[in-house]
């Protein structure tokens, strides 16, 4: 009787982590991986650092596909996005987006001293949707925190290890939470279209007629017009999250042995299952087969 009910207790056991990490992936919009090779992708700091007043007198252009944030600690300059020039000082902040055409260049007489974040990824994104930054509105004045400047200090910024992501993550989150509180989107019905393609797709990804051309229609812009906006504004293309959604899902069902590689790929919307390897393969670096044969037993 007792194996009996350890036996079952361990059963349940294992279909609680499935359903923990299942929805776990629905919670962080499809891109969390269940393996060990983890990657934040909702929310990634890739890089930080600061810019000392004795440099040279700067001007320099950029053009990245990323987010960037600035905070000016002194001094003064002249930021040019897209041809359109802003005067910042300091105490202000600027974000440049995706794909943005950005000239900086110091003031000659009081060179401005900054520190700066860049980062990507849909939730991060979506962070930014909530705040006044905008392209149009790319400056904010002074937030009203002490020491405000230590919240760029992300060490672990760019780091590959898990530990090290997460908790870049997380501080990127908290130093965008107070730009979310003091400088809120004015807006209340400003929803990007970014975020309606995301939120549609998550619901709809598992049916295997749908398709870029679905997300389109449902939000009622252009096929073309939607690739850009999703693109600028987190840095991947549609497809590429239709098919991350999709493939992450597969990873919690391929832990299950019990179910074939040709259901797995039909119930996360693929109907030929050499597409569906080929996919997996690409956004992951191995074949469906050999992720099971990694992950065999991983719950037990």
């Amino acid at each position: 009787m007792l194996y009996i009910i350890i036996s079952i207790y361990i059963k349940s056991l294992l279909i609680y982590v499935k359903l923990f990490d299942y929805y776990g992936h629905l919670l962080y919009g499809g891109f969390m991986r269940t393996n060990l090779d983890y990657n934040a992708i909702n929310c990634v700091c890739l890089a930080n650092g600061k810019r000392a007043e004795n440099l040279e007198n700067e001007q320099r252009q950029i053009i990245r596909d990323t987010y960037t944030l600035y905070y000016i600690t002194s001094g003064r300059g002249m930021v040019t996005i897209d041809g359109i020039g802003f005067f910042v000082s300091a105490g202000q902040s600027f974000l440049t987006f995706p794909f943005s055409n950005v000239c900086l260049e110091a003031d000659s007489d009081f060179p401005w001293e900054y520190s700066w974040v860049e980062f990507r990824g849909l939730e991060a994104a979506w962070l930014v949707s909530q705040t006044y930054f905008s392209k149009k509105h790319p400056v904010v004045e002074k937030i009203p925190v002490n020491n405000f400047e230590c919240l760029f200090n992300i060490e672990d910024c760019g780091a590959d290890a898990t530990f090290a992501q997460c908790r870049a993550g997380g501080k990127l989150i908290i130093l965008l939470s107070y730009y979310v509180e003091h400088f809120p989107c004015k807006d209340s019905e400003n929803t990007s279209y970014a975020i309606l393609a995301r939120n549609y797709i998550e619901k709809n990804y598992r049916n295997p007629e749908f398709n870029v051309q679905s997300v389109a229609n449902h939000i009622k812009i252009d096929r073309t017009y939607l690739y850009r906006l999703f693109k600028e504004e987190t840095g991947t293309s549609v497809i590429d999250y239709i098919n991350n959604c999709r493939i992450s899902k597969a990873e919690v069902l391929l832990i299950d042995e019990n179910i074939s590689i040709k259901d797995v790929a039909y119930s996360v919307g693929f109907t030929d299952q050499m597409y569906f390897s080929k996919v997996f393969k690409k956004l992951r670096g191995q074949t469906p087969t050999e992720f099971r044969r990694k992950n065999n037993g991983r719950y037990i």
